[in-house]
């Protein structure tokens, strides 16, 4: 069958006719495309790229590379890790309304482009070749978190939806996970070292109160794992009901929200791709809905 590629409009107007018509068909969801699979359709909506063609082939070459030497096999990553053993942030207990106008923020430089070299997952000629001024961040932790990416499946009859299925590679998605849990580990044994100089972490930046034994036992610590780091003051954190507010010097802002916890106030809730992606399902067939548009909108809102 002809495969066409396109518009999400046609995408939309062929799936209305299947439903119409109580037929089977998928509606296959990969890193914001789209594709429609049927006895009679079969149509692919193409994002474009928000990377250069030399951008690309890096992220290419970096799965290739793990693949090729079938690094997951090795010994060390025989333990396995999953999304709820990673951390990405932790936030001190603080009284609302409290403002912190002393502090310190240290980065840990690369964190994960380093980790996955520390831990051998990359080569050495693939972490020069993906250093700071070659290879921007964003496309680093694209090449990296490729590793774990999932393909939804989402199997209709008519416009009742019969199964979702969900295809990934545990093997590179370990590799993926271990990386962020040793990050996440170096942070937390910052975080014992500090007591209560704490205020909060996130991904590989972590807020102190500003004394400067804070910066020498966070790089101290930081070094010990293998790391180079960077630090610089914060004009102020304030706490607020929705979250908190750090103001760099200057006219950076970032707004925090606290971290969302279940009904009992006893488990931290992930975000529910499988949940997001059946309403974007729905409204597929139902709605006159704009998909890229407001993918593109929660990426913006994350």
């Amino acid at each position: 069958m002809l495969v066409t590629k396109g518009g999400r409009e046609v995408l939309m107007k062929k799936a209305k006719y299947l439903a119409d018509r109580n037929d089977d068909y998928v509606v296959k969801i990969v890193n914001g495309n789209y594709e429609l699979i049927s006895e009679l359709f079969h149509h692919k909506t193409v994002k474009p790229s928000d990377y250069t063609a030399k951008e690309l082939n890096f992220i290419k070459s970096v799965k290739r590379y793990i693949v090729t030497n079938k690094v997951y096999l090795r010994p060390e990553f025989e333990k396995q890790y999953f999304s709820e053993d990673v951390h990405y942030m932790k936030v001190a207990r603080v009284p609302l309304g409290r403002t912190f106008d002393d502090v310190f923020e240290i980065d840990i430089d690369e964190a994960y482009w380093k980790t996955a070299h520390l831990l051998g997952i990359i080569s050495d000629s693939l972490y020069k070749r993906g250093a700071k001024g070659n290879i921007s961040k964003q496309c680093r932790l694209t090449a990296l978190g490729s590793l774990a990416k999932k393909v939804y499946y989402y199997e209709f009859k008519g416009k009742a939806l019969k199964r979702i299925k969900t295809d990934k590679d545990p093997l590179l998605e370990n590799l993926w996970f271990t990386i962020c849990k040793r990050v996440s580990d170096v942070m937390h044994e910052a975080i014992n070292s500090l007591g209560s100089d704490f205020i909060f972490y996130w991904v590989d930046g972590i807020y102190v109160q500003g004394k400067s034994e804070n910066i020498t036992k966070c790089i101290d610590i930081f070094n010990k794992w293998g790391y180079n780091s960077k630090y610089k003051q914060i004009k102020q954190i304030h706490f607020h009901e929705k979250g908190f507010t750090c103001n760099d010097f200057g006219t950076v802002t970032r707004d925090f929200n606290y971290p969302n916890y279940s009904s009992k106030k006893d488990k931290p809730l992930t975000y529910s791709e499988d949940n997001g992606l059946r309403d974007l399902a729905y409204k597929i067939l139902n709605e006159d809905y704009d998909i890229v548009d407001s993918i593109e909108s929660e990426k913006e809102n994350e």
